[in-house]
């Protein structure tokens, strides 16, 4: 039964011998770091203490239990990276309420269709959301209070709730209230619910992907030191930038609490600053997708800038081609680079890389107590290494599962706990994973079976192009074409013929862009880098 089944390693050490709860855990943790700095707001320059989110979580989480806020009710957070985004996310992990953060980025539509799905009874916004957020909680009668996080004062609003300023709630009600009378509740790590989070929504609509207390647990001890881990303890700087809504950056934000290291944050990706911000602040630890992968490779800014403090990046989101990884190796002149792999639904992170590696296109390892393999996409029989199909984990990365909607679950996790990721790859002999592409986005050309992914990675290595997408063109005769949508480098006059006659050399007759291309401004992205191919299916569609 156990035929061609991966284990990951046993912990070297525990990081909650005593059990406690990961409210208990974060409530210790953030006295022990006391007055170091956590966190930098790298565009203002203020910084926040350890002290600073200790005190204001334990007055937020107290003023929320006053309001009548109990275990199990939920909270939303819509609002750019900054300071004060931790302090409800630990505040509601003390008292056993569950936050779910939002994009702000989402549109009406998609807001409101979140907001549905957890039906939040408060939501902590920030000044440059209030307006999205204002206009949806008038369609969403549930929402009892906005929270606004703000220097300003609040504007007026003919509204059907409450809204306070966030500066009110992160301080004692009466004098006679310390920090140190505060104590987190106790939970069952399992079943307490801690946050809501939204899937990528590259297929379709958002599903909110529950996790656990212990989901979470789970995500620290990956980042703790050890050669099977991120290997970020608290001597390192990281580098804030991945949204705090995002899984990865709501996740790091707990680790941050715990183990002590410095995060510089940033709101948004512009393209000097980030450069700046490394140079300034000596970042050693930057987690990057492979957008941001391809801008360090390729664009000239890069060399004007002293990024030499970089010791440890990890890419993530998305595959990544080995050519781009090892051009920004030799450009910044980091050592490794390490791929990992995960998704929302396995408590971000499943695969990572060792430290030293020497493998770059592998997405690595099986993190600490993982199960893996890999089945037949037609049969759902195991297979053994170098056989490429889809990927199935199992172990106690696994979500609860999707939030009020059991149907998704069951699709999603089958009756043995193996959580099916719709993706394709294949482990070697060592145990090293390897990522194909999306099972849903492969293009079937005249029943060959053909990766986005690897034609890609192929265009991108054409100077003159600064990003790339491939879909398949539904076609009557062969099923579907491959079909490239292509951003040229600024001053290049690169041609359609030109990128199909190079691809043409370089593949195979069934892989040739028999759709074409198309020269385009952008290649739609979600926040963590995935290519949203269902924009460019429907951009042809509405012109077909």
């Amino acid at each position: 039964m156990n035929e061609h089944i991966l284990y990951g390693v046993t912990p070297e050490r525990d990081l909650n011998p005593s059990n406690e709860s990961l409210g208990c855990m974060l409530h210790r943790s953030l006295k022990h770091h006391a007055t170091k700095i956590a966190q930098i707001d790298a565009v203002t320059g203020k910084h926040q203490t350890f002290s600073d989110i200790l005190h204001s979580s334990c007055y937020l989480a107290q003023n929320l239990k006053i309001r009548g806020l109990k275990s199990g009710d939920v909270i939303s957070i819509c609002s750019e990276n900054r300071l004060e985004f931790i302090v409800p996310v630990i505040a509601t992990l003390y008292i056993g309420v569950v936050s779910a953060p939002l994009n702000p980025a989402y549109t009406a539509d998609e807001f409101i269709h979140c907001l549905n799905i957890t039906r939040p009874k408060y939501i902590f916004c920030s000044e440059r959301t209030l307006p999205t957020v204002h206009a949806a909680v008038k369609k969403c009668h549930f929402i009892t209070e906005l929270i606004l996080i703000s220097d300003n004062s609040l504007p007026e609003f003919n509204v059907n709730y409450k809204a306070l300023m966030f500066s009110d709630l992160v301080k004692p009600l009466h004098p006679s209230v310390r920090v140190d009378d505060f104590k987190p509740d106790e939970f069952d790590s399992y079943f307490q619910t801690a946050v809501v989070l939204c899937s990528s929504g590259t297929t379709g609509f958002p599903k909110g992907v529950k996790l656990s207390h212990a989901n979470l647990e789970s995500f620290v001890r990956r980042v703790a030191r050890s050669q099977h881990s991120l290997s970020i303890d608290e001597k390192e700087r990281l580098l804030g930038l991945l949204p705090f809504y995002h899984g990865f950056g709501y996740s790091m934000m707990i680790t941050l609490a715990i183990t002590g290291f410095q995060m510089i944050m940033l709101p948004k990706f512009e393209e000097n600053l980030f450069l700046s911000v490394i140079e300034k602040y000596k970042i050693t630890v930057i987690p990057v997708v492979p957008p941001l992968m391809v801008f360090l490779a390729k664009h000239p800014l890069v060399n004007k800038y002293n990024l030499s403090s970089i010791k440890d990046m990890f890419c993530g989101a998305a595959p990544c081609g080995e050519n781009t990884i090892k051009d920004v190796m030799k450009r910044l002149g980091v050592k490794f680079i390490r791929q990992v792999y995960g998704m929302t639904e396995l408590s971000i992170i499943i695969t990572v890389a060792p430290v030293n590696s020497d493998k770059p296109n592998s997405v690595g390892k099986l993190v600490d107590e993982a199960q893996g393999k890999v089945i037949d996409i037609e049969n759902g029989k195991s297979l053994g290494p170098g056989a490429v199909g889809e990927l199935c984990f199992r172990g106690p990365q696994v979500m609860q599962g999707y939030f009020n909607n059991e149907k998704a679950t069951k699709e999603t996790i089958d009756s043995d706990g193996w959580l099916h990721t719709g993706d394709l790859g294949y482990y070697d002999k060592e145990g090293y994973f390897y990522i194909v592409d999306r099972l849903k986005e492969l293009i079937k050309y005249k029943g060959y079976q053909l990766t986005p992914a690897e034609l890609e990675e192929l265009i991108l290595s054409i100077p003159e192009i600064k990003d790339v997408a491939v879909i398949g063109l539904p076609d009557e005769a062969s099923g579907e074409l491959p079909m490239a949508f292509a951003v040229r480098q600024p001053g290049s006059n690169i041609s359609e013929n030109d990128i199909v006659k190079f691809v043409a050399s370089k593949v195979s007759a069934q892989k040739r862009l028999r759709g074409g291309v198309k020269f385009v401004d952008t290649i739609p992205k979600n926040p963590s880098g995935k290519i949203l191919r269902r924009i460019l299916r429907d951009s042809l569609k509405s012109k077909l």
